[in-house]
């Protein structure tokens, strides 16, 4: 007995170039995952004739339910396991000693 066969229309968007991050935020609620990528880009400028240094900072927010969260830091576990076993160890910097001025609290919510 043959199929029948659906054609299914796909398309592809391609218009985002990558981003690529040097810092991270991660907010969660009761039903989210809030992950925001940022990335600054120092540059000079030159404002009324003098050279000024500016910093611009860019940023790409990506929300997630606790299920896909939770696949999601899996998927990126194995990789990184993955990567070291090609590539060695990771190295990350020392951390440095900073005295807390304030008090952490839950983040419940996000305005971006």
């Amino acid at each position: 007995m043959a199929e029948k066969q659906e054609r299914v229309n796909l398309k592809i968007d391609h218009n985002n170039d990558a981003f690529f991050t040097d810092n991270v935020s991660v907010l969660h609620n009761p039903s989210k995952f809030i992950i925001d990528f940022s990335q600054t880009v120092p540059r000079l400028d030159n404002v009324n004739g003098k050279m000024q240094q500016t910093f611009t900072i860019k940023h790409d927010t990506v929300i997630m339910d606790p299920q896909f969260a939770k696949s999601f830091a899996d998927i990126l576990q194995k990789n990184v396991k993955a990567f070291e076993k090609k590539f060695g160890t990771i190295k990350m910097p020392k951390k440095k000693s900073v005295k807390k001025k304030y008090k952490e609290v839950e983040n419940t919510r996000y305005i971006g």
